[in-house]
């Protein structure tokens, strides 16, 4: 991979300014850029991966339905970095809440239109350059909006797994958990249910939370006899998340569980799963591990989610629709917002923050042409967007798969999601020539 960069990917940095919104204020930042244009020819368009709560690392530049499509159409492939994200960081490694103030979705947009912008007027062969984006996940719901916003400098996007309906509470996240593994087979789900609930019955005396540490000893959440039972619960609902599965491997999983003895306990057969799960696929490092790079991309993702986005990930022992006998409330969640966030995060603020990204998108079904947009089947986010098409210009295609399954190829992906990939590269091309003429 390193000699990869080496041969095509160019690490740049552009001055971009720290407000958009305050002609007074003339401070900037560096944002950092990644740059492959070996398959370049004049006249082709420029593709951008727009990167998101993660530090970038060229990789889009030279795998992936977009970097295909920069070489098939001889275009110059760029990914770009977030603000407060990886190294592109407005106040260096200062991440008091204070200075988190200008991390705003609408910053983030207007970054985006502004690089375009600039990185035409620094390479003039690409003045009338066709500009084509995507985003999986939340750079998915940067690039319909900067689509909706800024048509005169975006032609084309492509979203994967966009989560457009922002809000408060958000307990359909683990219902479509429930529905994955019940697809599978009702003993699937069963066993999972009730391993759940004697793992939390367990929890309530001295000797059960023995048993319970030592069944899961050996996952790799972090030490397990560190942990209270919340905390163990909590681990154990994070491995049993499906977004990121391959596809078919809830099958797989299922079968790992009706492997063992018929007469063992429900909970030791979860808990076999879980640690075996927790190895091969799950990631559930603890807090305290991170450092550099990946803690502060963390505190950055917990501001956004505590000021603009919520969409907590709730629990209610009453909601039959999921198999976890456990409660987790909006409450809760919010609380630790204004913990982490030394008070000046507040509900208020939060809803506040909610409905003004609501009033100017356009929530779940925004007013856009020429912009595809993949959901999964089996994605937990899937009920914060619409599953139809928004218009006739704008089409939602349904995968069988999980989240953003259809960004890069894996030897496993279902038939389904090979297909998605060729049409989503047939209608670009369309759109493509269409506005070319």
């Amino acid at each position: 991979m390193q000699l990869l960069q080496k041969l095509f990917m160019k690490e740049k940095w552009m001055q971009v300014p720290l407000n958009h919104f305050d002609l007074f204020d003339n401070r900037t930042w560096n944002m950092r850029y990644i740059v492959r244009d070996d398959h370049y020819r004049e006249g082709g368009p420029l593709f951008i991966e727009v990167g998101g709560e993660w530090t970038i690392d060229g990789l889009a530049t030279i795998m992936g339905n977009m970097a295909d499509l920069a070489q098939e159409h001889h275009g110059m492939m760029i990914e770009t970095e977030h603000r407060y994200y990886g190294q592109s960081l407005p106040f260096g490694e200062d991440f008091s809440t204070e200075k988190l103030e200008f991390l705003q979705i609408e910053q983030a947009i207007e970054d985006l239109a502004y690089f375009i912008d600039h990185f035409k007027e620094e390479n003039p062969k690409l003045k009338d350059a066709k500009v084509i984006v995507h985003g999986c996940s939340y750079p998915g719901m940067l690039v319909t909006w900067l689509r909706l916003r800024f048509p005169h400098i975006v032609d084309i996007a492509y979203a994967s797994s966009a989560p457009l309906g922002v809000g408060l509470d958000y307990p359909e996240f683990f219902e479509v958990v429930n529905d994955v593994y019940a697809n599978v087979s009702d003993a699937c789900i069963e066993t999972i249910r009730q391993g759940f609930n004697q793992t939390t019955e367990l929890m309530k005396t001295e000797e059960g939370r023995k048993r319970v540490r030592q069944a899961f000893k050996d996952w790799t959440c972090g030490d397990v006899e560190e942990m209270n039972s919340v905390e163990i619960l909590s681990k154990v609902i994070t491995v049993l998340n499906v977004m990121h599965d391959p596809s078919q491997y809830e099958e797989v999983a299922c079968l790992v569980m009706t492997m063992d003895s018929d007469d063992e306990e429900a909970f030791k057969r979860l808990a076999n799963f879980v640690i075996f799960k927790s190895k091969h696929i799950a990631s559930c490092s603890t807090d305290t591990e991170e450092e550099g790079d990946a803690q502060r991309n963390g505190v950055s993702w917990a501001y956004q989610t505590c000021t603009e986005m919520g969409t907590f990930q709730t629990l209610n022992r009453k909601n039959s629709h999921h198999p976890f006998q456990m409660d987790m409330s909006v409450d809760e969640s919010v609380e630790e917002c204004v913990k982490q966030f030394s008070g000046i995060v507040t509900e208020n603020v939060l809803r506040t923050g909610i409905e003004r990204v609501t009033r100017r998108y356009g929530g779940t079904k925004p007013k856009v042409s020429k912009v595809i947009t993949i959901q999964g089947t089996n994605d937990p986010w899937k009920h914060l967007a619409t599953l139809e098409d928004y218009n006739d210009e704008a089409p939602v295609w349904i995968m069988e798969g999980s989240h953003c399954a259809d960004v890069t190829k894996r030897d496993d992906d279902s038939q389904g999601v090979k297909d998605i990939r060729v049409k989503v590269k047939a209608l670009i091309t369309k759109w493509i020539k269409d506005i070319s003429h």
